[in-house]
């Protein structure tokens, strides 16, 4: 399920996980079951670190920051992968834009 429409995320949207949803961690990945859909989700390491760091409304451009921080990744690209994976966690409803 995804929007026609990319999410309005930008590096100043402030995140945060959606509450229907339930999350187990399998090591270093993540399953995630949404409730709206029924459907299962996985996340690697880098997307299970990303998801851990939105269980409180956190600004885009900070977890870029971490994740810069713990992995070897130059700034632009980072920001561009960052971005294209909550652009689809919000299209799936497992993450909100915190107003």
């Amino acid at each position: 399920m995804t929007n026609s429409q990319p999410a309005e995320v930008s590096l100043d949207s402030y995140l945060v996980v959606a509450s229907d949803q339930i999350t187990s961690q399998l090591g270093d990945e993540s399953v995630i079951l949404s409730l709206n859909d029924g459907m299962y989700y996985g996340l690697d390491p880098i997307g299970t670190r990303i998801w851990s760091l939105l269980d409180r409304p956190r600004e885009v451009r900070e977890i870029c920051g971490v994740i810069e921080e713990g992995y070897e990744v130059g700034p632009a690209e980072c920001e561009q992968a960052v971005l294209a994976l909550l652009r689809d966690l919000i299209a799936r409803g497992l993450v909100e834009i915190h107003q």
